[in-house]
């Protein structure tokens, strides 16, 4: 049973999200989440909190809670059966504990099904890596001025679309290059606010695919590691060499090792298992109000970080296949692209 006194939010926050990033006219509106674990409680938290600002605003919405789905599991078959029968162009906003489950029938992801049906989206997924006490901190970072942060993004996407190179490093010892000639980046600032539009809620980054191949040099993962089932918050810091666009050495500390534990992992699950350690992203917090707390949904939107991720890209224009995608944060760093300074 959740005490709801405890953990009581500002609904305005909720509602600016409705009326600015989703821009909700008289479309019908799902909200979904799950029931949580012990002291992770945040999918059922949130997903009451769009609940009740859905009703304050008088909005034509449902509410559809499931326990939380593994990989491999199946959504609930009712919500399937719900997700079918939306009429095209609605809004979904998912609050999930892990993920929202396989879809059967109506496809292999989310996104294409949302993208196929004209539905506006806005997801927060591994909610359950968040504890309760974290729910300050997701809140502040859904706060935030969203159109101002939009007009940083387009700014730096702009500097990327125009470059061939980009180059990285910190004081702690990063120094990589990467290709990224003819690749678009990509803006999630939040505003999802035409037919078949979404991304990730907390928003606040820009990121691109960099060429397949063509990434070289050395990354210090310093602000926090995505793992196999969950998001560290680096004590020591991890060093990663890349040759040829792919992951060739891993500091053998305790945040090293579990990084190896999970890519061996993926290589053994995959299909794909040449994508496990691809490089597969470059992005740049733009979210002033994000900080680095241990969950990657939060932690990769804070403003003067950077991230690198590997495994799949497929989904935002690479090429790379892979049953993972690990975003890695970086703290501090000076980015270049062909030899200019790019304010963060």
């Amino acid at each position: 049973m959740i005490d709801w006194h405890k953990y009581r939010v500002d609904l305005n926050i909720f509602k600016r999200i409705f009326l600015e990033c989703l821009e909700v006219n008289d479309e019908k509106v799902l909200i979904v989440g799950d029931y949580g674990f012990k002291n992770r409680l945040l999918s059922p938290i949130i997903t009451n909190a769009y609940a009740l600002a859905a009703r304050e605003l008088e909005l034509n919405y449902s509410v559809f809670l499931q326990d939380s789905k593994e990989r491999g599991e199946y959504a609930d078959e009712v919500l399937l059966e719900t997700l079918k029968k939306l009429p095209r162009g609605s809004i979904i906003v998912l609050n999930v504990s892990n993920r929202i489950g396989k879809l059967g029938q109506l496809g292999l992801s989310f996104r294409k099904f949302c993208n196929k049906n004209n539905h506006k989206f806005i997801t927060s997924s591994s909610l359950g890596g968040l504890t309760n006490g974290s729910l300050k901190n997701f809140l502040k970072t859904l706060n935030v001025d969203y159109k101002k942060m939009h007009k940083k993004g387009e700014r730096i996407k702009k500097a990327l679309d125009s470059g061939n190179e980009i180059n990285i490093t910190t004081k702690l010892g990063t120094d990589i290059a990467m290709d990224i000639a003819d690749s678009r980046a990509i803006i999630n600032s939040g505003l999802y606010n035409y037919s078949g539009a979404g991304g990730n809620m907390p928003a606040g980054e820009v990121y691109l695919p960099p060429l397949i191949d063509k990434t070289e040099g050395v990354f210090i993962i310093d602000g926090s590691i995505r793992l196999r089932n969950k998001t560290l918050k680096v004590k020591t810091p991890v060093k990663v060499v890349v040759e040829k666009g792919e992951i060739v050495y891993i500091s053998s500390n305790y945040e090293g090792r579990l990084l190896k534990e999970t890519l061996n992992w993926a290589e053994k699950k995959s299909k794909h298992p040449e994508g496990v350690r691809k490089i597969a992203e470059l992005g740049i917090g733009i979210n002033s109000n994000a900080e680095i707390i241990g969950a990657t949904v939060i932690d990769e939107k804070t403003r003067g970080t950077i991230h690198i991720a590997n495994g799949s890209n497929k989904w935002f224009g690479g090429q790379i296949l892979s049953i993972v995608h690990l975003d890695h944060v970086i703290r501090n760093a000076v980015v270049k692209i062909d030899g200019r300074l790019l304010r963060l």
